[in-house]
C-alpha cells in the first residue's frame, strides 16, 4: 500500500467541516440492532439537529437509547482518479461526533430551532422565501432532534 498523508483535525477544523456540510449519517441502537440513516442537518449552538416525522424509526431508536453517533464526510477532489495500484490515495475529509440524541418536546423550542434550520439552509442557497414560513403550526407536525456532541474525531488524508 501506498503511504497515506493522514492527520488528525484540530476541534476548529472539525467544527467547520460540521458547519459547511448539510447530509451526514445518523447511527443509533436499540438492543442488539443497528439503525443508520443520512439526514439533512445543521449545526446550531454546538449541537447537529435535524427534522423529521413525529413518528418513525429514528424516533423509536432514540426513545430505546439515546445514544448516539453522526459522522459526515467529503471528498475534496471528487473527480481525481482513484489508482489503487498505488495504494489509497483518495483525499478525504471525516468527522464522527458520539452524544447523546434529544427529541425536542417543547412547542416553542421546536419552533425556534426550525427557524434557526430555515436560516441556516436560506443562507447556504441564498434564497429566502416568505412563502416558506415557519409557524407554530409547522412546528407541531414535526419531530426536532438536537445531538449533542461528547466527543468528536476528524481525519484528513491527501
Amino acid at each position: 500500500m501506498g503511504e497515506q498523508d493522514e492527520k488528525e483535525m484540530s476541534r476548529e477544523e472539525m467544527l467547520r467541516i460540521l458547519g459547511e456540510e448539510d447530509t451526514g449519517v445518523l447511527c443509533l441502537s436499540k438492543s442488539d440492532e443497528p439503525y443508520g440513516v443520512t439526514v439533512s442537518y445543521a449545526l446550531i449552538g454546538g449541537e447537529i439537529v435535524f427534522h423529521c416525522k413525529k413518528t418513525g424509526k429514528k424516533i423509536d431508536f432514540i426513545h430505546a437509547n439515546p445514544r448516539a453517533c453522526f459522522v459526515v464526510s467529503r471528498h475534496p477532489e471528487r473527480t481525481k482518479p482513484h489508482k489503487a495500484e498505488d495504494g489509497c490515495n483518495f483525499k478525504f475529509e471525516s468527522v464522527v461526533c458520539t452524544g447523546s440524541a434529544r427529541i425536542v418536546e417543547d412547542l416553542f423550542e421546536r419552533f425556534q430551532y426550525l427557524q434557526k434550520f430555515k436560516e441556516h439552509f436560506d443562507k447556504r442557497l441564498a434564497a429566502g422565501s416568505e412563502e416558506d414560513e415557519i409557524t407554530e403550526a409547522t412546528a407541531e407536525k414535526v419531530s426536532i432532534v438536537a445531538v449533542s456532541i461528547d466527543e468528536m474525531t476528524g481525519r484528513r488524508s491527501g
